[in-house]
């Protein structure tokens, strides 16, 4: 197992898919609907076709799943998994929180990942037993000790319309008094990010 290229792969396919989704942010896109208020862009699309195309010609035997074509590829035990633009609904309203995230997988266990920023350029990248790194210098998570002095964040699911929201607001309610402060930046990728190299304490989704 080649580690050192499949992280090299990895994140040449999030650089350029990070320079595709930063050519659309910075002009007019088509945006269109998967669900009441899941949306997806012309970026998300050309963004996947992008990163799918880098791992595939160094890959060719490697599956992939991706969130806007699903599966392809091959049928071994590596697969990468893809989301192309996590933050789709920032990006549509030129928000500048959103990132491509990359993943792969052996078999069972994850062995490669990055999140890329394409706005702030950061690079969030981790290979199993190496530690994380952001822009290649080691990250860790914060050192706080209690909830009350943490700063935590947090996502709403895209179910929010249709499922009872009081479940949702009592679990938000008890951390945000409990909590030094509360975020929602919109985009669970970036959120694990900040909470992997120290930027936050915590992260829940419901």
């Amino acid at each position: 197992m080649d580690m050192e290229r499949i992280s090299r792969v990895g994140i040449r396919a999030a650089y350029r898919a990070g320079e595709i989704l930063n050519d659309f942010f910075n002009r007019s896109f088509k945006v269109s609907k998967k669900g009441d208020i899941d949306l997806v862009t012309e970026a998300d699309v050309a963004s996947e076709q992008a990163v799918i195309a880098t791992i595939s010609d160094s890959f060719p035997d490697h599956a992939i799943l991706a969130e806007e074509s699903g599966g392809s590829g091959g049928a071994g035990p590596y697969e990468w998994i893809i989301d192309p633009l996590d933050g789709t609904t920032n990006f549509a309203h030129r928000l500048p929180l959103f990132a491509v995230s990359i993943a792969c997988r052996l078999e069972t266990q994850m062995i490669f990942g990055c999140v890329f920023n394409p706005v702030n350029n950061e690079l969030f990248s981790a290979v199993r037993g190496q530690g994380a790194q952001l822009n290649g210098q080691p990250v860790c998570t914060s050192r706080v000790g209690t909830v009350a002095e943490s700063l935590l964040v947090t996502g709403f699911p895209y179910t929010v319309r249709t499922i009872a929201p009081e479940a949702i607001l009592s679990r938000f309610t008890r951390c945000l008094t409990a909590a030094q402060g509360v975020r929602r930046l919109g985009s669970a990728a970036l959120d694990l990010c900040c909470v992997a190299c120290g930027r936050f304490d915590g992260f829940w989704e419901e």
